[in-house]
């Protein structure tokens, strides 16, 4: 315990010094962000853009943190009414329990400034509505997608596989048969296990045709999550997946792996490789008329701070603004999909693997979850969620039990 608070005022020591940068000149306004890795300069780099096209007129700071950094230092600031963000990006999935806890305030007032609610997509921004207060704004969807290596593709003549825009379990297993008839079973895979809440939660409401999420409480049914997880298994037993300790990502940049699932996130690093011919398609489905693609959104949002000036609302409002309008680079260098409208309908755009999330046409296949407890859920899954795919011992129709066992513990216990 004495380990992990000193890890913590650590943390907050760095931060605070970070975010006291002087301002050089007009409204300074505190930004954090969940952007540590090769993602996180992108981001200063629009942060240095923005300073100085309004240089003597606002200043950001921007400070990366690492999520569970963030949002545990942005609970304590906020409840010490010391060195409180004027904006952070985090996790959509995270917002309702911010609201409920009452660390953000809503965004409605960046209206009277220069944010337009026009400018992003109405099913998103609902999302982020609660009890007609708008908490958070889009910065860009985040989610798993499946690669496709397309020379693989071309080699076993497996296109048909991506006329309707979806790959199919069924159609996974055609073209392991292919490989198999090729005699390549040994050296070239089908596709991996992502693992985590990223593999299942889409599948299982697909699967099921029942909401994960009902009323604000996890409901799991164990038969279906077990039948969910048979078809994994089946995957993996036919030889046709990776095995959990195989490198999928150099698998697939090598040209051993047709189909990697991975997020959205994951195409900055492949986007690099020279040489590789691959496009990105929704998750594997049951079928092209019930898939769903579980997304995440990076959103903006507002810590709770009284002091905090109608000026540097503001400056705030200004400063989304500007970075939604110069979000294409969001795409192309950090392999996202921006959501400012503008932005997603240029051409530059449409032409990025990833964009298919953005287009109309998927709108009814997008679910964005948003549940209070999403941390213990997540942790959960984490926890007991694959090992059953590569354990035939273990009874798959238990593991559905022991997750919603331990959310219901970790619930009780909070």
């Amino acid at each position: 315990m004495k380990k992990a608070l000193s890890i913590l005022l650590s943390v907050l020591m760095l931060v605070g010094c970070m975010s006291f940068a002087t301002a050089e000149g007009g409204t300074e306004v505190k930004l954090w962000t969940v952007f540590t890795g090769d993602d996180g300069a992108t981001i200063q780099a629009l942060v240095d853009q923005f300073n100085e096209a309004f240089a003597g007129t606002i200043h950001v700071t921007h400070t990366p943190i690492d999520a569970e950094n963030l949002y545990q230092s942005m609970y304590l600031n906020v409840k010490t009414g010391s060195d409180v963000p004027d904006a952070i990006i985090g996790h959509v999935e995270r917002l309702p329990k911010f609201v409920q806890d009452g660390v953000l305030t809503d965004m409605d007032s960046l209206a009277e400034g220069a944010i337009d609610w026009a400018n992003y997509p109405k099913y998103v921004l609902s999302r982020t509505n609660i009890d007609g207060m708008q908490y958070g704004i889009p910065w860009d969807f985040n989610a798993p997608v499946l690669y496709v290596n397309l020379d693989l593709i071309d080699k076993y003549a497996a296109g048909a596989v991506l006329e309707d825009g979806y790959v199919t379990f069924d159609e996974l297993k055609t073209v392991g048969a292919a490989i198999a008839a090729a005699g390549d079973s040994e050296t070239i895979k089908v596709t991996n296990n992502y693992g985590g809440f990223n593999e299942f939660v889409a599948r299982y409401e697909e699967l099921g045709q029942v909401e994960l999420i009902q009323d604000g409480k996890l409901v799991i049914d164990p038969k279906i999550w077990g039948d969910m997880l048979l078809v994994f298994r089946e995957m993996y037993t036919a030889g046709y997946a990776l095995s959990r300790d195989q490198d999928a990502i150099n698998a697939f940049m090598g040209g051993n792996l047709v189909f990697y699932e991975a997020g959205t996130w994951t195409n900055a690093t492949l986007m690099q490789v020279e040489g590789l011919n691959y496009t990105a398609v929704p998750m594997t489905c049951f079928s092209p008329e019930t898939a769903l693609c579980r997304v995440g959104s990076h959103t903006w949002m507002m810590p709770e701070n009284e002091e905090r000036t109608e000026e540097t609302e503001l400056a705030v409002a200004t400063f989304i603004d500007w970075m939604g309008q110069n979000s294409l680079i969001w795409g192309t260098n950090a392999g996202q999909v921006p959501l400012y409208k503008s932005v997603t309908e240029t051409e530059e755009f449409s032409k990025l693997p990833q964009t298919f999330l953005a287009e109309v046409e998927m709108t009814d296949h997008i679910k964005i979850f948003s549940y209070y407890y999403w941390g213990l859920f997540t942790n959960a899954v984490g926890h007991v969620g694959m090992d059953a795919i590569f354990d035939d011992s273990i009874d798959v129709y238990g593991v559905g039990v022991a997750i919603q066992q331990e959310v219901d513990d970790g619930i009780a216990a909070s």
